[in-house]
Order: structure tokens, then sequence, then C-alpha cells
């Protein structure tokens, strides 16, 4: 006896199979999404270590392969779903007839003819043509000038202000040789280029005088490189770093962390003081009044004491103490002291001053103040002197952030945030991969605000300093310290300082 299955029964099999193989293939594209992103995150960290040559690739450097990694990995992951959508449609009939509607509707409108220019008309798809190909242009010539400064930088020979200034060019050159190919290859007529020339050349003689002036002197400033970017400057009364310098303005970040763009030709016409060019090591000068009657020798004792003291001020050249004048109510001594952060120049002097007032009181040294006398006559009364106020004596401790510059203090931290009643310290685990006797950011941030003092934005200078130091480090190498979610593990817990432990 045989059996013949329904129609509609093989009809309700079918379609159960072809949706086993649909969640089949998104589950194999899922997967294959997940083994892509797995490789992006890696990826940047492999290929900075192999720029460090086998060296501690810093956070920096694994930052700036982030990008053109990501961008070259949507080539896989657009690939991988559009395959499986592909595949999807040819399983399903319903899917495969839209697919080739939509794709005729496509065709049709992207060829279709919308704007005529001469002898020749342009379709949607000749209009993408154009900016598809410029983007790819501007992908292309940048990593090609980001292979040319690390080649530069690898060759050596070439100074980085100067090396700058040759990919600049070459990026520049680049992108307009090219933009014309694309432009002629694209259909266009150039010919028209030439008109607009004419016109910009009147526009910039008459009503763009100082935008000609600006992109003439940022010419000047890249060719003789009197400035570049990290140089600490000060131009009239303002000061600040050269973050950038551009086509008509430069960018300067003042002390304040407040951003002035400084026009070009400023650079040019007035005098500039760069702390920076050349060599940054410079001279700062802390000036004090001494009472008459004080030893200099032991003004001169102290005062350097308080130089050697701080971590800033180099040991060589040795600082040196110089008395400028006699002044109407103190002796004037002049501390020198040679420093290679004149960025940092407002910040050393200010901690110089509190450590040469503490030295002073130390070593019993006073500081005057001016002296007025007031004589009132009274009819039968002889003349009063007014009574002489003493300033009140100032506080000289240093500041958290200032004690915790010394390599050893940095130490001692480490060894409190260790401690049973520091920064929470236990198993983590993360993508399925669990990490020991980590400690999360946040928390090591939140720590060193509230037990020593510091505010949360020398709290994470503090902690970039410490992973410098090599006292902790973030568990897989991708990141300096964040105050966010990211695990770190303390140099003593590693897991092979551990098992060499026990």
């Amino acid at each position: 006896m045989s059996f013949v299955r329904p129609r509609h029964r093989r009809g309700v099999d079918a379609t159960s199979g072809r949706l086993l193989e649909l969640a089949a293939a998104c589950a194999a594209a899922g997967l294959a999404h997940a083994a892509v992103r797995r490789i992006e995150r890696r990826l940047p960290l492999l290929l900075a270590r192999r720029a460090a040559r086998g060296a501690a690739a810093p956070p920096g450097e694994v930052a700036r392969w982030r990008s053109p990694v990501a961008l070259a990995a949507l080539v896989p992951k657009l690939g991988v779903w559009s395959a499986a959508l592909l595949w999807a449609s040819d399983r399903l009939p319903a899917l495969m007839a839209a697919r080739d509607d939509v794709a005729l509707l496509l065709s049709a409108s992207f060829m279709a003819p919308l704007v005529r220019m001469g002898e020749r008309a342009y379709s949607a798809l000749d209009l993408l043509e154009a900016p598809l190909l410029l983007a790819a242009l501007w992908i292309g010539v940048g990593i090609a000038t980001r292979l040319l400064r690390r080649q530069l930088a690898r060759a050596g020979g070439f100074e980085s202000g100067a090396g700058d200034t040759l990919v600049t060019l070459a990026r520049h050159l680049l992108l307009g040789a090219g933009a014309l190919v694309v432009l002629h290859a694209s259909g266009f007529d150039l010919s028209s280029l030439a008109l607009f020339g004419g016109v910009l050349g009147v526009g910039l003689g008459f009503g763009m005088q100082n935008i000609a002036s600006n992109f003439v002197s940022g010419v000047l400033l890249a060719f003789e490189r009197p400035i570049k970017p990290g140089d600490y400057v000060t131009l009239g009364a303002l000061s600040g770093t050269v973050r950038r310098i551009g086509a008509r303005s430069t960018e300067i970040r003042t002390p304040d962390n407040v951003t002035i763009l400084v026009p070009n030709a400023r650079f040019l016409e007035s005098e500039v003081v760069n702390w920076s060019h050349g060599s940054p090591v410079c001279k700062l000068h802390a000036r004090v009044g001494i009472a008459y009657g004080s030893d200099p020798a032991r003004v001169r004792a102290a005062l350097l004491e308080a130089a050697r003291g701080h971590p800033k001020v180099l040991a060589d050249p040795r600082p040196t103490v110089d008395l400028d004048d006699f002044g109407e109510s103190a002796l004037l001594f002049d501390l020198e002291v040679w420093t290679r952060e004149p960025e940092d120049q407002n910040e050393i002097l200010s901690a110089l001053y509190y450590r040469i007032e503490a030295s002073l009181r130390r070593h019993g040294i006073e500081i005057p103040f001016p002296q007025l006398e007031v004589r009132t006559r009274a009819q039968d009364a002889p003349p009063v002197a007014d009574a002489v106020h003493v300033a009140p004596e100032h506080d000289g401790e240093l500041d958290p952030a200032e004690r915790l510059a010394d390599p050893l203090a940095l130490d001692a931290l480490a060894a409190r945030m260790r401690a049973s009643d520091g920064v929470p310290r236990e198993d983590r685990r993360h993508l399925f991969q669990v990490h020991p006797r980590c400690f999360v950011g946040s928390d090591a941030t939140r720590w060193l605000v509230e037990r020593e003092g510091l505010t949360r934005r020398e709290a994470i200078a503090v902690g970039r300093r410490m992973v410098e130091r090599g006292l902790f480090r973030h568990v897989l190498d991708e990141h300096g310290f964040e105050d966010g979610y990211l695990f770190y593990r303390f140099r003593e817990d590693e897991p092979d300082r551990a098992t060499v432990a026990a």
C-alpha cells in the first residue's frame, strides 16, 4: 500500500525549509560580520606594533590606524550582507521578482538623460560618477600622503617641518591634478576654468586683498617654517601652542584651553617670540625682594634649594641667582632657571614662587613689603607713628598634582591604589573572555579625586603618567588611561608575575 503526501503538506515543508535556510544564512552573515569586527579591532594594534618595530605601541599610534582600518572594513561588511540578501532573494520567488523590478526601475532612472550640456546629455549615473570618483581620489591621496609622511619619518634626513611642508604640497598637487583628470574623464568642459581663473584674479586684486595676503603669508610660513605645529609662541599679548597652520589663518591654543585663529599675515608683519624654535630649552626668571640686613649667601642657598626641587627645572644648565638691584625697601634677587617645557612657564613660575616662599620661611629670611609712615601732629602732643601691619604668612605646601609629578611619588601612589582600601580589583568578563585582577578606569579616576584631592582632569593626567611609567596598562594594550569603562591591570598583577610569585 503506497502513501502519497498531500500537495499542501509538501508546500508547507518547502516553505519551512526555505525559512531555515534563510535563518542559517543570516546567522552565517552575522558570524562573518563579528569576525570582521574582531579583526577591525585588533588590526590597528598589530599595525602600530609593526610600525614601532616590536616596541610598545603608544595609544596615539593605535588611534591613528583606527579610521583607515574601519573604512577598509566596510567593504567586507557590505559584501557579506549583500551576498546574504542576494542569496535570500534567489530562494524566495517573491523577493526575486521584487529584486528584478527594482533593478529595472533603478537602471531606467539612472540611465535616463537629465541635463544637457552642449552636445552631450548627462544621466543621473553620470552626475553621481564624478562625486564618487572625487571622493575616491580624496581617500586615495590621503592614504598616499600618509604613507609618504611615514616613509620620510623612517628615512630621516628631513626635519619634521620640512617633511610636513613636502607632504602638504604633494597632497595639494595630487588633488588638483586628479580633480582635473576626473572632470575631463567625466565629460565636463574644462575650457570654462580659464574664465573662472580670470574672474578669480580680478577678485583677488580688488575685493580679496586681505585673503590673498593671508594666503601668500601661509605659503611663506609653510616654506620658511619660522613656526610649525607644536611650537609655543608669543604674539603681542597672546601666548599659546600652534595647533595648525591653514591657508588663511593659524590656530593657536592658549594655556586657558581657548582656541584663537590668527591671520597668517600677522606672523610676518609683527614680532613673534617662538619659544620652541631650534631648541625648546629656555630661561625663566623668578624675581623676589628680600629685606635689607639679610645674608645674601643664605638667600642664594634658599632660592637654589627651591629651584632644584622642581621636577621641570633642568639640572643642566644649572639654576643661578643674581643680585639685580637695591630697591627702595628690599634687595632684588633674580632666580634664573632653565626648562624644556616653555608652554608650562606660567605653571612653573607659580610653583617656584610657592617653593621660594616656603624655603625663605624655613631659613628665617624676611620678605619685606612697602611701609608708609603717617605722622599726625596734635595741638599739645608729640608726633605719633601709625602701627605697621605685618602681612600674614602663606602656606607653601604644594598642590596634589605637583606632589605626584615625581616618579617616586607615582610608585607610592600605585602602592596605595593596590592596597585593601584602594581601587576595587576583581576578575571581569568581556566578550566571552575573563580578565583577572582588573580595575575600571572610571573607578580609578573617582578614587584619585576622592582620596588624593585631585580634579578629574588632573586625575586623568596622573593616570596617563602612570601608564607611561608602566605601573599599569590596558589589558589589551589598545588604550591609554581614560575615564571610562575600560579594564586596566597593575604591573604586579600581571599573570606571568603572579605565577612567578606563586
